[in-house]
């Protein structure tokens, strides 16, 4: 069911099916997968048509709630490399690889294990688990990975968002409290969450850049002393606290997106500041 938003906005949700296959390191099991998702259940290996039974949808709405950290926990393991995922999986790196680890964090049967059981074991974590980012490099794929999901489904629709505010200014094609026009609002409200994601993505992509940033001129001005600093500092809008500072001041800039750059990433940043290992 949708769950509404900040101001009444329809909810919107992210297929993570196809997304998965990119996720998983294996060639044969994405193979196995695709198949699953491809051809008919039938003559998918019975392992991943318990798999395919099992996909569900992530409901977002413009807020922070409970599915939202869902969803930016799934996209951290979607973007994860193999080291990445041998380091959040209690797992590791052992025989049964890094794979296997990201069948169990996304809750999936693991091929060749008794029953072939989902991993509810708490010896094992999930993707639910990652509710703070495992890196910088990690989060802005993660935000990559959640900008081409938003064009993606934004393509799908055959009109845009501008075209809907148009067309809905009409109310002799869309007369008030019309079945036409109320599917109009519907369409529109579920476009706006994409915008909202699409839009905190970018936000987010060019947040984490200034932190990359200010960590290489730190690294830099530790090996060329105070003269380089100064000149860093004189390049105030490639500074954090600057951008976040306009972020405030912008009451187009939604309270969501700011305590997402401000509190998250600023964590990360000052944690990788102070040499804190993710």
């Amino acid at each position: 069911s949708s769950m509404p938003g900040e101001g009444g906005s329809s909810s919107s949700s992210f297929t993570s099916r196809r997304d998965l296959l990119h996720a998983m390191m294996d060639p044969a099991m994405a193979s196995s997968l695709r198949e699953a998702f491809d051809q008919s259940p039938s003559s998918a290996p019975s392992s991943y048509r318990h798999a395919v039974r099992h996909v569900k949808r992530v409901r977002v709405c413009v807020s922070n709630n409970e599915n939202t950290r869902i969803l930016f926990s799934m996209l951290r393991v979607l973007a994860c490399n193999s080291a990445e995922i041998g380091h959040i999986s209690r797992l590791g790196y052992n025989s049964s690889g890094p794979s296997t680890a990201a069948q169990r964090l996304f809750g999936l049967p693991v091929a060749g294990a008794p029953g072939g059981q989902h991993s509810s074991s708490s010896t094992v974590r999930t993707c639910r688990d990652i509710r703070y980012p495992i890196n910088l490099n990690n989060e802005r794929r993660a935000m990559e990975l959640l900008l081409d999901i938003t064009g993606r489904a934004l393509s799908k629709y055959p009109t845009s968002l501008a075209q809907d505010n148009a067309d809905l200014l009409d109310e002799t094609a869309y007369p008030k409290y019309s079945n036409k026009r109320n599917a109009k609002l519907q369409v529109r409200g579920e476009k706006e969450v994409l915008h909202h994601f699409a839009l905190w993505a970018r936000t987010a992509m060019h947040v984490i850049d200034i932190i990359l940033h200010e960590l290489s001129e730190d690294k830099r001005t530790d090996g060329e002393g105070a003269h380089a600093a100064t000149a860093n500092h004189n390049n105030d809008e490639l500074e954090f606290d600057y951008v976040i500072q306009a972020m405030e001041d912008d009451d187009d800039c939604h309270f969501t997106i700011l305590r997402y750059c401000s509190d998250v990433l600023g964590a990360v940043r000052r944690d990788e500041l102070g040499k804190h290992p993710y």
